[in-house]
């Protein structure tokens, strides 16, 4: 398997489909209805939820961490198990339209939290330390992202970081801290764009459920993507060194 070669696709690659359609559609609204929702909600939901490192997997894997296909295999399995769980909140909160298509925002949040560390985990880094948490926050930022120019300046940030051993650069201790808080205002705002005017769909009641499930799973997915591919960069660093 050429996992160079898929690294190098996703480099390249257009963001979700649904993902696009729902941005384009709801463009005009999507501004006004983000603002029910203010983006100091996530920013809490996010510094509470990431530090939460000793949550249970979602899927438990025991594979052999040296075989690089077997851990792709195992994060896609995390990926799926994530889009199933994220699908049924959607749909659940999208039956009441607008009065409930927010309510599921902090579990999405902190499901495609835990979809990225054992994405982590999947390819063998457990995930510990602030490091490894802005780490996190940076592929979660480089998930809700829409725009191409912006996509292509995160995912060279984020290999920046990469060291050609695989490891994360150093961040000295007394700036880690800062440099953690302005990557969650950053994750803040893209989340805020990326979920509430995706969801401007589903403001219709039981309409915006089947719309809500689909928006979850389509995010979901981004957010597995992104992950595969920054742990991979990684390992493939790893292995090369």
């Amino acid at each position: 398997m050429d996992f160079e070669k898929q690294q190098q696709a996703f480099r390249t690659s257009k963001p979700s489909l649904i993902g696009r359609g729902f941005e384009k559609i709801t463009s005009p609204v999507g501004g006004a209805v983000a603002g029910f929702i203010p983006n100091g909600l996530v920013r809490g939901v996010l510094q509470g939820i990431d530090q939460a490192v000793g949550t249970p997997q979602l899927v438990k894997f025991d594979h052999d961490l040296t075989d690089l296909k077997a851990c792709q295999d195992a994060a896609e399995r995390v990926a799926i198990a994530t889009r199933a769980i994220s699908g049924t909140t959607g749909a659940a909160s999208g039956i009441g339209g607008i009065l409930t298509m927010g309510l599921d925002i902090p579990a999405t949040i902190a499901l495609a939290l835990r979809c990225i560390r054992d994405t982590g985990r999947a390819y063998g880094y457990d995930g510990k330390g602030a490091r490894e948490r802005l780490f996190r926050l940076q592929v979660l930022e480089l998930a809700s992202l829409n725009d191409k120019k912006q996509r292509a300046e995160r995912i060279a940030a984020l290999e920046a970081g990469i060291g050609p051993d695989g490891n994360l650069s150093e961040v000295p201790p007394e700036e880690i801290d800062p440099v953690i808080e302005q990557a969650i205002e950053r994750v803040s705002r893209a989340l805020a764009i990326a979920l509430f005017r995706r969801r401007v769909g589903a403001v219709v009641p039981l309409v915006g459920s089947v719309i809500g499930g689909a928006v979850n799973v389509s995010f979901q997915g981004d957010v597995g993507e992104a992950a595969r591919f920054a742990f991979q960069e990684r390992r493939l660093r790893a292995g090369n060194a």
